[in-house]
């Protein structure tokens, strides 16, 4: 919060970032939440889309449920038992949330989105090629939201969005992917 007020002199417009279990974003988000002015964002992971079952959105297609001793929203059987979350991107591989989100989805205090593994992957090619940064692939679903949103707004309006690591570490993960998809 300092930094942007320095930086721009003025809170920014929209803060974006992914969401698995959501301490990235959380930690984006808590120097904001008092600040009606600023829209907050978090973006899971659709894997090949919600209605694949393949994804990581446990707010946009899970259910209230507890996981690991917390009630939250998780991705679950009718019975409660845990489903099996995907996401090209370890990081948001987890089939549950944490609750300060479920409180903020159900609050609307943020607004959760979610975007797919291709969608993922095309933000890190452009990221990497535009801007030469190997960003983790967590961090690229919320660019990939970024790109979206930014073609709706003005060019003074500011983003701001959470890289939360380096992408070093998804190198396997990205060419396989590109492998299996003839990329």
């Amino acid at each position: 919060r300092p930094q942007i007020l320095n930086q721009a002199g003025r809170l920014p417009d929209m803060l974006i970032a992914s969401v698995g279990g959501g301490s990235n974003a959380a930690g984006l988000f808590y120097s904001f939440l008092a600040d009606k002015s600023v829209k907050m964002v978090g973006v899971e992971a659709g894997g090949l889309g919600l209605a694949s079952g393949k994804h990581a959105a446990s707010i946009g297609a899970g259910s209230v449920g507890v996981l690991h001793g917390s009630k939250s929203y998780v991705l679950q059987t009718d019975q409660g038992q845990i489903l099996n979350a995907h996401s090209i991107s370890a990081g948001l591989d987890y089939p549950g949330v944490g609750p300060e989100h479920a409180l903020w989805a159900d609050t609307g205090c943020v607004e959760y989105s979610n975007i797919t593994d291709w969608e993922a992957m095309d933000a890190f090619d452009q990221l990497l090629k535009f801007e030469g940064i190997l960003s983790a692939l967590e961090s690229c679903h919320a660019v990939a939201e970024a790109c979206k949103r930014a073609k709706k707004m003005c060019r003074d309006e500011i983003i701001i969005v959470n890289l939360s690591g380096r992408g070093d570490k998804d190198m396997d993960n990205i060419l396989k992917y590109r492998e299996e998809h003839g990329i």
